[in-house]
């Protein structure tokens, strides 16, 4: 559970691996760890040239999430952690208030399911002239890997396997 200097000296031709599979002139490619446990192995594998095989990177495939993947029951949990802030001043008015919250999902599906979530999102609402006065801003939003940010961006919809 501690790193050692003799522990990297004895794994270091992992631990070059590793770096090599992480960066690319200088630049970083894979971060995810499920794609990397598919590069680098404890053991020597030798090529054989009549068998080439196409990294999942290459393809679009979903490292977040493994195929075959069958449950009994479909089943989704969403939970919404809000924390909220309000700045108020002597006479009682309010200065500042903001909600700051996430969501997290806990998904028992069958298969690669593509699922989309819609909030009453304002700036949805201004575009498309559905103006309401109970709607979200959303401001600084952060995604998992699995969303599509494009279709975010087109119709606010938060699309993701």
């Amino acid at each position: 559970k501690e790193l050692e200097e003799e522990s990297i000296r004895d794994n270091f031709v992992i631990v070059y691996e590793l770096l090599d599979e992480l960066m690319d002139f200088g630049f970083p490619q894979t971060t995810d760890s499920k794609i990397l446990q598919e590069y680098i192995t404890q053991q020597g594998n030798k090529l054989e040239t009549g068998k080439s095989r196409v990294p999942p990177t290459v393809t679009n495939a979903v490292s977040w999430r493994s195929e075959g993947i069958k449950y009994k029951k479909n089943e989704v949990f969403i939970d919404v952690i809000e924390s909220v802030n309000l700045l108020v001043n002597a006479n009682g008015s309010v200065l500042l208030s903001e909600i700051v919250g996430t969501i997290k999902l806990k998904v028992f599906l069958s298969g690669m399911p593509e699922l989309r979530l819609g909030l009453n999102d304002r700036v949805l609402f201004e575009l498309t002239g559905r103006s309401k006065n109970k709607s979200v801003e959303l401001e600084d939003v952060k995604f998992h890997q699995c969303v599509r940010l494009s279709r975010f961006d087109n119709d606010r919809t938060i699309s993701f396997i």
